[in-house]
């Protein structure tokens, strides 16, 4: 997902850049609630039976699952900010709060575009000042990488 703020009489603008969540984290606990729910009444009717052995890995299946979709809702949250202002380009990235921080002088930084090796995949986009280069929204899907160069070409051309 993207938002795009561009101020045009002062040259400043502001890219957020965040992936797509296809599903909330209430309905993922309500997910996730459901199938323990469901496999805790399995195990039960296995231990009732005499399989008691099978709690104990119907707990760890648990475990299991709820850290699957802990990690990928943590991912999630991800969020670049880039920012464009008179001097600089500054990206932030982080979670819940900016974690990383790089700063481009605006005038000696280029941003270009690689086209995948294979057919299929997304284009890579790419901030280089000074020999170092950093890869922007590389958790965006393809349109979402178009919709953002689009939008970089009308910040840098403007």
């Amino acid at each position: 997902m993207i938002e795009t703020r561009i101020d045009k009489d002062k040259g400043l603008a502001t890219i957020v850049l965040r992936p797509n969540n296809s599903a909330s984290w209430q309905l993922n606990v309500l997910i996730f609630g459901s199938l323990a729910f469901l496999a805790f009444v399995i195990a039960t009717y296995f231990a009732f039976h005499g399989l008691w052995m099978v709690l104990p890995f119907a707990g760890l299946e648990f475990a299991f699952l709820f850290t699957c979709i802990y990690i990928r809702l943590r991912a999630n949250l991800s969020t670049e900010v880039i920012t464009f202002d008179e001097n600089n380009v500054i990206i932030e990235r982080g979670y819940y709060h900016v974690e990383k921080t790089w700063k481009y002088h605006r005038t000696w930084s280029k941003i270009f575009v690689k086209n995948p090796l294979r057919r299929g995949y997304p284009k890579k986009i790419f901030i280089r000042s000074h020999g170092k280069e950093l890869e922007l929204g590389s958790f965006l899907n393809k349109q979402d990488k178009e919709i953002l160069i689009r939008d970089l070409k009308n910040i840098v051309y403007a």
